[in-house]
């Protein structure tokens, strides 16, 4: 069975669908238990790391913030969960996670703007066009770091497999449509996607662990490993040592073999801490 991702944009019952799901499949549900996870991983307490999810910073915030640490966390705190067992995850960053893992349901729950309108309304107490500024303005939030994050434009359908109109069915019928899809041979776990989860959990292990040393929260290092084999590489600091940071990663569990190929640049971007 698969791990399903629900992201509800400004759809105000996405959490309430991605319970039903979980339970429909018999699955564990998570949600703000990552976050949780990812706050402790990056140190990091959790509201703030949810504002630095939700809220659009200043300008001159964008352009000073390194999101990368957070984006570390999040990620490892997910593939950690997903490898020890089926999993329904309700948040907007679940789709951008677990990148290329074929057992993955990515769904996203919209409506019309009037339908999310009268949503805010009943939710805030809202008039019209203040419940409208407010969807805009947390969309907007939201494509900025996720763009940040990610790369990519969270209302671009082509990453999700699954994309439900919440006008035009009830939450029932949602959560029944989720779960069969997630019952379909396309979405079930094979030998190579496993792997792929495996080597990508044991990636962001290594990436999350690296960023317990203040030296290396903003080097700029790639974690690739492949059945254990761990390829490190990018621009470090004169004041890290290739050896240090291999024999640290060696020590980590699961990790097989270490690679080392780093460039070292002296800058003051680097020398944090």
């Amino acid at each position: 069975m698969p791990v399903i991702t629900i992201f509800g944009g400004t759809f105000g019952d996405d959490e309430q669908i991605a319970h039903g799901v979980a339970r429909a499949l018999n699955f564990p549900f998570a949600g703000r238990e990552i976050l949780v996870a990812a706050s402790k991983r990056s140190e990091v307490p959790e509201t703030k790391l949810s504002d630095i999810l939700e809220k659009e910073p200043h300008w001159w915030a964008r352009w000073q913030e390194n999101l990368r640490p957070y984006q570390v966390a999040l990620q490892a705190a997910l593939t950690e969960a997903a490898l020890a067992e089926n999993r329904a995850y309700h948040g907007h960053v679940g789709h951008g996670l677990l990148p290329g893992i074929r057992h993955v349901v990515r769904v996203l729950l919209t409506a019309p703007m009037d339908y999310r309108i009268a949503q805010v309304r009943t939710r805030q107490g809202l008039g019209a066009n203040a419940a409208r500024d407010y969807i805009e303005h947390v969309e907007k939030a939201r494509a900025r770091r996720l763009m940040a994050l990610f790369g990519t434009d969270w209302r671009d359908p082509g990453q999700y497999g699954l994309i439900l109109n919440m006008e035009q069915m009830s939450a029932v019928s949602a959560q029944h449509m989720i779960a069969q899809a997630a019952k379909l041979i396309d979405y079930q776990a094979t030998a190579e996607s496993r792997q792929r989860l495996t080597d990508l959990a044991l990636s962001a292990k290594i990436q999350a662990h690296l960023l317990t040393y203040p030296r290396l929260r903003k080097a700029n290092i790639q974690v690739d490993v492949k059945y254990g084999a761990a390829r490190l590489s990018g621009i470090v600091s004169p004041a890290v040592s290739d050896e240090d940071v291999k024999r640290t990663v060696e020590m980590i569990p699961d990790v097989e073999e270490v690679t080392v190929n780093f460039v070292s640049i002296a800058s003051a971007e680097l020398e944090y801490g």
